[in-house]
């Protein structure tokens, strides 16, 4: 069945006195003609509407807003002017393409995957040089660990032999041993931020559940449909690893936690196994020590988001020395090999999503860019104009702007930071999904000093209110009649 499509919002504005400031003024509509218009007004479902410098009263059943402005096209002026909203194809479009989104944590593992795949005649010498870059600069960002993979199959083990019916280790000791398994594991992460996170939020649920009851019993709670959705994704990251320990783990909780079971998994539980995939995986041990400030600047400018305005400009070498390039070619030459052509168009259309919210957002004075890298599942780099808070006096150049990252990362999860230089120095505002994480970034608060080269630190708060990356561009994105964005395919 097709979807049913809203009607285009419209308004309708009556012929009023053109007599305003003492003058005859001449009505600017015609029919067909497209013109623009700001709404300065409001009252009810009627508005106030500015066009070509006329006020005129405008009904309207769309929720317009006092302040925004309107492209609109004249489609009747007789017994009254009727208005249609013109609302954004660009829009539009990338309504169509926001669940590729979610694919940015993929974008490098998937040309990593192509790179190996790939045979030496397949591509040329240039296209095969940027797949090597991207492919040595994910592994200097995110190398594994095997330290934390070792830790992550004990930690899978203690958790087996908790669930496991015939294990004779009494529920005391398995609670001391987890309780020491995990503090002595945070003592030897002194520098993983995201590890350390979850590490000590976990022990410090564990302590105090532990005085509540046993040890299994702060483990499980009442039948809820949520927690069970996360375990059942858990299991299967953690069987995604494929370690023997892993593998007993999951048939142990399933054998505990039946379908149809009157108990699931608590979140202290959710949150062990949580950090068991995550060790499992490696962690995170991406910092500055393993990529130089060249290295993630080639990173950002080689995926090819500006590839067409380096064509116009006739810089061809510079413009074949980027991923959308790279993987354009791919795409033409493997045309007989589906599953390698579907890959790279894959990946073609994530850059190339990039490529329409930049377009987008250019009317708005503003840059977004994307941060595909190993330790993000999801980031962006959005730069616009510093538009002060109301109240507040400008502490600078009326052209300064504001930097705002926007990153989802395993432990810390939602995480936006803005930055803003002024005379004084860089101030920095961390806003974290959840009070508990405020906390834990503000107890790091000494570190910036020593991670800020380019500029002093003046001042620094912490505070609470981050959404998912994704939720923070579908408010740029949203149309601004229906405050909606058309994501019909």
């Amino acid at each position: 069945m097709e979807p049913v499509l809203p009607t285009t919002p419209s308004l309708r504005v009556d012929r009023i006195n053109l007599y305003q400031g003492n003058r005859q003024q001449h009505s600017p509509f015609s029919r067909g003609k497209v013109l623009q218009g700001t709404i300065t007004g409001k009252t009810d479902n009627q508005f106030v509407l500015d066009v070509e410098g006329q006020q005129w009263i405008a009904d309207s059943k769309a929720p317009l807003q006092v302040g925004q402005r309107l492209n609109l096209q004249v489609t009747g002026t007789q017994p009254r002017v009727t208005l249609r909203i013109l609302t954004d194809p660009l829009t539009g479009k990338i309504g169509k393409s926001l669940h590729l989104l979610t694919n940015e944590a993929r974008l490098l593992p998937e040309t990593s995957s192509l790179a190996r795949q790939l045979g030496e005649e397949n591509l040329s010498p240039t296209s095969r040089d940027t797949l090597n870059f991207y492919t040595n600069t994910a592994a200097s960002l995110a190398p594994a660990s095997s330290q934390l993979k070792t830790a992550g199959n004990q930690l899978a083990e203690l958790l087996s032999t908790i669930f496991t019916s015939e294990s004779k280790i009494s529920d005391q000791e398995n609670a001391t041993a987890l309780s020491s398994f995990l503090d002595t594991l945070s003592q030897t992460l002194p520098g993983q931020d995201l590890d350390q996170f979850q590490l000590q939020s976990t022990l410090e649920q564990l302590r105090s559940l532990a005085q509540k009851g046993s040890l299994k019993e702060t483990l499980v709670e009442a039948d809820n449909p949520a927690a069970n959705k996360q375990f059942q994704l858990l299991l299967q990251t953690i069987t995604d690893q494929g370690t023997d320990t892993g593998s007993r783990l999951t048939q142990a909780l399933l054998g505990f936690f039946p379908e149809n079971s009157a108990t699931s998994p608590g979140s202290l539980l959710l949150d062990l196994l949580s950090l068991t995939a995550h060790l499992l995986k490696g962690g995170n041990q991406a910092g500055p020590e393993h990529a130089n400030d060249r290295d993630l600047k080639q990173f950002i400018t080689r995926l090819g988001t500006n590839l067409e305005s380096l064509l116009a400009a006739g810089k061809k070498e510079e413009a074949a020395k980027t991923l959308k390039s790279t993987l354009l070619e791919i795409s033409h030459n493997l045309a007989d090999n589906k599953p390698l052509q579907q890959q790279a168009d894959q990946l073609t259309s994530t850059l190339e999503l990039f490529q329409l919210l930049q377009i987008r957002l250019a009317a708005e004075s503003a840059l977004v860019l994307p941060l595909p890298l190993p330790f993000l599942n999801q980031g962006f780099l959005l730069v616009e104009p510093d538009h002060h808070q109301s109240g507040q006096e400008p502490q600078g150049d009326e052209n300064e702007k504001k930097y705002s990252l926007h990153l989802q990362l395993e432990g810390l999860g939602n995480l936006r930071i803005e930055l803003r230089q002024h005379k004084a120095g860089l101030q920095i505002r961390f806003f974290s999904q959840d009070s508990k994480r405020t906390k834990f970034l503000a107890d790091h608060r000494q570190e910036l000093g020593h991670w800020l080269t380019a500029a002093p630190l003046a001042s620094v708060q912490f505070l609470t209110g981050a959404e998912e990356p994704v939720k923070e561009l579908l408010t740029h994105m949203a149309d601004e009649t229906t405050q909606m964005v058309d994501t019909s395919a």
